[in-house]
């Protein structure tokens, strides 16, 4: 996930030297299913950062931009993608759920995984972010 505009721009350039990568003449000796397995593996990536990209965009410039919470791994990025879509730094970020910018920034790195669930229900109750679901039991 694209955290900061350092970071997206570091992604257009990845974008911009994979693509290049795709062009590039195949290299002698390489057998070609070596080259094919490669090329699909840099199409996946740049399909990766180009998904990265939009949903930064999305959230920086969509107002207001709903957030999704339908996995734990979209809970686990909440705090990320409402600071984004609130253009809060991450200082005004973390004076927000009362947490240190740097440990804000740590946390940022892992997606939340490194948080507890007490500090991660802290800053999702700052956020006033409400969760509801239901389970079936068979």
């Amino acid at each position: 996930m694209i955290t900061s505009d350092i970071q997206y721009t570091a992604a257009q350039q990845q974008l911009v030297m994979l693509t290049e990568s795709l062009d590039a003449p195949k290299k002698q000796g390489v057998p070609d299913v070596i080259e094919q397995a490669g090329k699909a593996q840099t199409r996946s990536l740049i399909a990766q950062i180009q998904t990265d990209m939009r949903e930064y965009d999305r959230l920086k410039n969509t107002s207001p931009p709903e957030i999704k919470i339908e996995s734990l791994e979209d809970l686990m990025t909440a705090p990320i993608r409402y600071r984004l879509a609130a253009n809060m730094s991450l200082d005004s970020f973390g004076r927000k759920v009362c947490v240190s910018a740097r440990q804000i920034a740590r946390y940022e790195q892992e997606n939340y995984r490194n948080t507890n669930s007490s500090t991660l229900q802290k800053i999702l109750q700052a956020l006033d972010i409400q969760l509801e679901g239901t389970v079936a039991c068979e």
